[in-house]
């Protein structure tokens, strides 16, 4: 059985805050992510989790990228590697014990690269998660997916409470199988693979699925082409982790995000107006208030030129949830009208 992820299924994921709270108790993430030619998803991916609400964000980069990241992004902290080829070198294993103290989970893969040192430190950081830190959450995206799909019986190699995040060309070279076979079947290949793999799967596309391993499914009932630009990915992955740090289950934190990652997109969208010129950075920047509409049920606003249809009609805001929303529309220049807004047929 499929469940649709909507405000009423992930209102109660999002992590509290209480006033006297500090950086500690939020978790501490580690993202290892970036090469001279992907800089650009380290720094999504690093933003992102930044803006998940994670207590510290680590980013682990390869030198030759340290330089322009650590002078856009402050929040961050670095631990910078050897690199080779302009990516993560095999001199790099050597750092692994320290990259795991004292983190709550690991994000491994955005902008990675597939050199063969890169690949080398991979499987080392596989092992040793495996041996030594058996309980660490850790999710496994774009080039890290990659790298392990050329290894026969690769989902051996993983310790438990991983998070896999495929779209459906990553998915079938992980699986083998042809696109075409998988877009038939989206549903029952994601919840085949996450209990022979024994681990959490987000599928990626449009109704994006998330599985568990024990068979559970989840589906977001939300497609637009918003989030058909590079770096989507990279935001959703350290999103996710982010939320991995703060404690959440992978199959949690997968629908959470999956969600926030949906709404950010609409709002952005709201502000730019046409989803070819949303960009994933725009999505980081509208986080805060994806979390503001899923705690007051704020709707998103009807748009011109949204392509999202809406079928459940005009829906009447409370008072304090008009008052959000106009402050979230004034500061964002965005052309709404408070009259016009609708709920999204899957009740994003």
């Amino acid at each position: 059985m499929t469940n649709k992820i909507c405000s009423d299924s992930v209102t109660k994921l999002l992590p509290k805050r209480e006033p006297d709270a500090h950086k500690g108790n939020f978790g501490r993430l580690v993202v290892v992510a970036g090469s001279r030619q992907y800089t650009g998803a380290a720094k999504l991916a690093i933003q992102a989790a930044l803006r998940s609400g994670v207590g510290l964000v680590y980013g682990a980069i390869p030198e030759s990228i340290y330089p322009p990241l650590a002078a856009t992004v402050a929040e961050a902290i670095w631990l910078v590697l050897p690199g080779s080829e302009g990516a993560i070198s095999a001199n790099a294993v050597r750092q692994i014990p320290e990259l795991l103290d004292k983190k709550t989970a690991v994000l491994i893969g955005p902008g990675l690269g597939q050199t063969e040192g890169t690949c080398i430190f991979l499987f080392a950081l596989l092992e040793q998660l495996k041996r030594d830190h058996p309980e660490l959450p850790l999710l496994l995206d774009a080039d890290a997916l990659n790298l392990l799909s050329a290894t026969e019986n690769w989902h051996e190699l993983l310790p438990k409470n991983c998070l896999l995040t495929p779209h459906e060309v990553e998915f079938s070279r992980l699986t083998g199988l042809e696109t075409e076979a998988i877009k038939a079947d989206r549903a029952g290949m994601a919840e085949k693979f996450a209990r022979v793999w024994k681990q959490t799967l987000i599928l990626k596309g449009a109704n994006t699925l998330v599985a568990s391993p024990d068979g559970q499914l989840r589906e977001l009932p939300f497609a637009n082409s918003v989030l058909a630009h590079g770096g989507s990915g990279d935001v959703l992955a350290g999103l996710t982790a982010g939320l991995l740090a703060q404690g959440l289950t992978p199959f949690d934190a997968a629908t959470l995000a999956v969600w926030l990652h949906a709404r950010a997109a609409e709002l952005a969208l709201s502000k730019l107006g046409h989803p070819a010129s949303t960009l994933p950075s725009d999505l980081i920047a509208q986080l805060g208030w994806a979390m503001v509409a899923l705690e007051q049920r704020i709707p998103p606003a009807h748009h011109p030129r949204n392509p999202v249809q809406c079928t459940q009609g005009r829906q009447s805001l409370g008072r304090k949830h008009s008052k959000a929303f106009s402050q979230w529309a004034k500061g964002n220049h965005a052309v709404v009208d408070e009259g016009q807004m609708f709920m999204l047929a899957s009740r994003l």
